[in-house]
């Protein structure tokens, strides 16, 4: 009996020296401190390029050529004075902006295409076909139009091709690293913002709308 009770009470006392040691052994993980602010991550090198740096100004060479190439067809012929003053303007304006994208192509050297590079045909790997860009058929049925249907043609088309161009800079306003055309994509912005509204008070007051 005295030998039981020894046992049993060794036993105990192994049980709770192994219950402390499981007990103290565990560190209690820390609590958060209150007010703790993360750590930002680190700003990309406005300096540098990347990626969407390089493939913005590609694709944004095609948008000012092709704005060039429907005002070429505006020019073509006997237009009205409205109509001539806007496409001289457009001409000018996009000629600038594919050259200055061109620059830091080149400067990066890196290769890119210019419009006249695509085949001119509609379908896939054809005619560039992002967001608002004319397709092939639509230009080379403008050029055979009636002055009044291709002025009107002209400012849908251009129109559509500005609303397009907006929509491609809202979407990689926030992916550009290169700090020169971060600010130039802001410039650009309000530019196609200011003549779009434009171009839709003309259609109003030609009633082409």
């Amino acid at each position: 009996m005295k030998r039981k009770t020894i046992l049993f009470i060794a036993t105990l006392i192994i049980i709770g020296v192994a219950g402390a040691w499981y007990f103290l052994g565990k560190t209690p993980a820390a609590a958060p401190t209150q007010g703790t602010v993360q750590e930002p991550e680190p700003s990309l090198d406005p300096t540098k390029h990347g990626y969407f740096d390089v493939s913005t100004a590609k694709q944004m060479i095609i948008y000012n050529q092709q704005a060039i190439e429907l005002s070429d067809i505006a020019q073509h012929g006997e237009t009205d004075a409205d109509i001539q003053k806007l496409a001289e303007k457009v001409a000018t304006a996009h000629n600038n902006a594919a050259e200055q994208y061109a620059k830091w192509l080149n400067d990066w050297n890196e290769p890119y295409l210019s419009l006249s590079d695509f085949p001119r045909e509609d379908g896939h790997d054809a005619y560039p076909t992002n967001p608002g860009m004319p397709k092939v058929a639509e230009l080379d049925k403008a050029t055979t139009m009636s002055t009044a249907d291709k002025e009107k043609e002209f400012l849908r088309l251009l129109l559509q091709l500005y609303e397009g161009t907006l929509e491609y800079i809202d979407m990689r306003s926030d992916q550009i690293q290169y700090g020169e055309m971060k600010k130039y994509a802001v410039a650009e912005k309000t530019y196609y913002e200011q003549e779009i509204q434009s171009i839709k008070n003309l259609q109003k007051a030609k009633g082409y709308n």
